[in-house]
């Protein structure tokens, strides 16, 4: 048998949290922090962030990009942005989206924006999340 090894730079313990939930920093060209748990969705193509965030950032959610979103209960429409996601010393840019619906329910990280960017491993067993950048060594 192969054995296959991988390394990482970060570790997140998410055992405090009822789901894979973990704090993300959001920020804009605006110099605005803020602190969002989001919650890693392996499912889900794009990050999407609740309205309010976009608002706190100081960003016009109707400005960004339009996409409808698809789940396997519905649709649902989101606006695209630019923003600088950061989780623990990891920063990147990428579009994110922001819910149209001021009721929508959660933040969710996903593939696009996320996951492309990371080398991810997850023991669940142990409620910990390990990241590092996707071109690190």
């Amino acid at each position: 048998m192969k054995l296959w090894q991988l390394t990482f730079t970060h570790r997140i313990d998410y055992s405090a949290y009822d789901d894979l939930l973990f704090p993300v920093t959001i920020s804009s060209d605006l110099a605005i922090q803020v602190v969002v748990r989001a919650k890693l969705d392996t499912g889900s193509t794009f990050c999407v962030f609740q309205r309010r965030y976009a608002e706190l950032l100081g960003l016009d959610v109707e400005d960004g990009l339009p996409q409808r979103i698809r789940t396997a209960t519905g649709s649902f429409i989101a606006y695209g942005h630019e923003i600088t996601l950061t989780v623990g010393e990891l920063e990147w840019h990428s579009v994110m989206y922001f819910a149209a619906d001021v009721n929508f329910p959660v933040n969710v990280v996903g593939r696009v924006g996320f996951l492309d960017r990371l080398r991810v491993g997850l023991v669940d067993y142990e409620q910990t999340l390990y990241l590092s950048a996707y071109n690190e060594p």
